[in-house]
């Protein structure tokens, strides 16, 4: 992790915010193949502005932004870590700044997401309850974790 950046960014710059776009997108077509990937595609612009006023940390590699993730207070909104960084401990080492600096944080996650869930479950979160996604009809379980 030495010659990444960890860091929170209050106001994304274009080019930041085309990156973090970019890592939303790939990451759930490639994470939700059982979700039409138009699905993703049609909500991209709904979820830009979102993404501008959410809290946003970052991982860097130099100017690259190689993972994110947003959050709405203490719910991750979104957490995605660019698919050639995966299984290098960037999304572990994201998640240990998070936890060190929140007491408690909230997500959801798609059951058919076996790849995430496993990784949260790993970083401390357990399954609080589960529920039907209204947009994708899919199962999600909404999980926690508190200091």
């Amino acid at each position: 992790m030495a010659p990444y950046t960890i860091e929170q960014i209050s106001a994304p710059s274009r080019e930041q915010l085309d990156q973090i776009m970019r890592l939303w997108l790939q990451g759930n077509l490639q994470a939700h193949q059982f979700i039409h990937a138009e699905y993703w595609k049609s909500n991209a612009p709904l979820v830009r502005p979102l993404i501008q006023q959410s809290t946003l940390w970052v991982v860097r590699d130099g100017a690259t932004l190689i993972a994110f993730c947003g959050l709405q207070q203490d719910f991750i909104a979104g957490f995605f870590v660019d698919e050639k960084h995966r299984e290098r401990g960037v999304g572990t080492a994201l998640m240990a700044k998070l936890q060190a600096t929140y007491p408690q944080l909230r997500l959801t996650v798609y059951q058919k997401n076996i790849r995430a869930a496993k990784f949260y479950k790993h970083q401390g979160f357990s399954v609080l309850t589960s529920r039907q996604d209204e947009g994708t009809g899919e199962v999600e379980d909404v999980m926690g974790w508190e200091k």
